[in-house]
């Protein structure tokens, strides 16, 4: 057999192409090993809003070594062997393995296609989305608002006979002593963070849009904005940094005075933790700064509204040494949500004291994705989120299905606006004078629902890119 070396156009196609399928299934299965599923709509976005922006180094090196550097090894290799056997049907034997082997990963993966590829145009958003700016709401009263958004916290979490003792057994003990809504699950567009930040603040779902957009719901009004509309102060207060997802950017948009973000809590920390989840803070260190901020806010006697978030629970969790001072081992997902579980239930006794009247909000993001938990969630039949309203007695039926777009107009008017019509952006009001009116997942079921929000819309475009 004559070894030939000699490379020529038609290996390097040959290498290009074995490159590409190969960087293709390293990357599903690398996104399926790290988030548990692939969300086409969530990896776009945060690709268009700038690679390693305020995302974990390891991460980001993993994805390199795995998705670029493996692929790159083994598409030189195949070349190499397509290269001295120069026959057509080791090529062939060679694409078929590659392509087998990619297409095997994408059937196993949870891809979620979300509204890339949908095509099919409609006038659902101009027919259901109602403009904050062009509705009236009455404010009879001006109570003050916190706002508090958890990371994968779902109610099952509460559950004993799931894991072997509760995980969450203060937030479960608030969820029975105040309203806690049982049908609150996470449709398309509001499955991750910033997506369902995005409908909680604007009553709107969070899909891609365009690579030239890189910021989001340019065109939409937010409930920051609302709030100060009324004369409210707003605060915008997570543990992350606002550099990811450009969040900070987008918190400022929707209408939030001031913002703080894990970044700036670093940089004004003494002694700043060791953990630096998305290059910010963790949730003890987070609330304990938090705590002399809202105790000035509560002395302005102006109306506040204050928006915060969690992040110790994000997928594989992060062990802190502020959990460690509190006595929970950090060894497992478990030790890391009990955990929170109390420091997020002591931060609201906390608000309590400081502020009696205060209206205490704590809405789950989304459903656990990746993680030792998994393995027992996925089980479930039914995974609702976990949800609190403390200190209002104006909310209806628990039952009813809802969304994070129905917290949107909920969260005014537990503060005391009266939506004329009872509906925002593509939230209803849950409160008992608007029960009359449905949610969008009581109208419609949710596979029907989740079409309509994904397909190509004009109004949705513009309330996105703002063009």
């Amino acid at each position: 057999m004559k070894l030939n070396f000699k490379i020529d156009k038609r290996f390097f196609i040959i290498f290009l192409s074995l490159f590409i399928i190969f960087f293709l299934m390293n990357s599903v299965r690398w996104i399926y090993h790290t988030f548990h599923r692939v969300n086409l709509d969530e990896i776009g976005i945060v690709l268009n809003s700038g690679l390693g922006v305020g995302t974990d180094n390891d991460i980001l090196l993993s994805f390199i070594k795995k998705a670029i550097l493996n692929p790159l090894v083994v598409s030189l290799v195949c070349t190499c062997i397509c290269q001295i056997f120069r026959t057509k049907f080791v090529l062939i034997i060679m694409y078929l393995i590659a392509s087998g082997l990619c297409i095997q990963k994408l059937l196993i993966s949870n891809v979620q296609l979300g509204s890339f590829f949908q095509r099919e145009k409609s006038t659902f958003y101009e027919t259901e989305f109602v403009s904050p700016e062009k509705t009236d709401i009455v404010w009879k009263q001006h109570k003050n608002v916190v706002f508090i958004a958890l990371e994968s916290i779902e109610k099952v979490y509460g559950n004993p006979e799931t894991f072997s003792e509760a995980l969450t057994p203060n937030i479960t003990k608030l969820e029975q002593k105040y309203t806690s809504f049982e049908n609150y699950h996470a449709i398309s567009g509001l499955t991750h963070t910033i997506a369902a930040i995005t409908g909680f603040t604007t009553g709107l779902p969070l899909f891609f849009t365009s690579c030239s957009n890189t910021d989001k719901m340019i065109g939409a009004s937010g409930i920051g904005r609302i709030f100060k509309n009324a004369g409210y102060q707003t605060w915008s207060i997570f543990p992350a940094t606002g550099k990811f997802s450009l969040k900070e950017r987008f918190m400022k948009r929707m209408g939030f005075d001031t913002v703080i973000d894990g970044e700036q809590i670093r940089k004004n920390l003494k002694n700043p933790p060791h953990e630096k989840p998305f290059n910010g803070v963790d949730d003890g260190t987070l609330f304990e700064y938090s705590k002399p901020i809202i105790q000035n806010i509560v002395k302005s006697k102006q109306p506040y509204f204050i928006f915060m978030e969690t992040v110790n629970t994000h997928l594989q969790g992060y062990y802190t040494d502020f959990c460690r001072n509190l006595g929970f081992k950090q060894e497992s997902m478990q030790d890391i949500t009990k955990c929170d579980d109390k420091i997020i239930s002591d931060f609201v006794k906390w608000m309590q004291k400081t502020d009696p009247t205060a209206i205490i909000i704590l809405a789950n993001d989304h459903n656990q994705h990746a993680g030792a938990l998994l393995k027992k969630l996925q089980t479930l039949p039914n995974r609702p989120l976990a949800n609190v309203f403390i200190n209002t007695n104006i909310l209806s039926d628990t039952t009813r299905p809802i969304s994070a777009l129905d917290f949107f107009p909920t969260v005014v008017e537990v503060a005391g606006g009266e939506i004329n019509g009872c509906k925002l952006g593509l939230g209803t009001s849950l409160s008992k004078r608007c029960e009359n009116v449905k949610t969008l997942r009581e109208r419609f079921p949710d596979p029907e629902l989740e079409k309509k929000l994904e397909q190509r819309n004009d109004l949705y475009y513009k309330l996105s890119t703002g063009k």
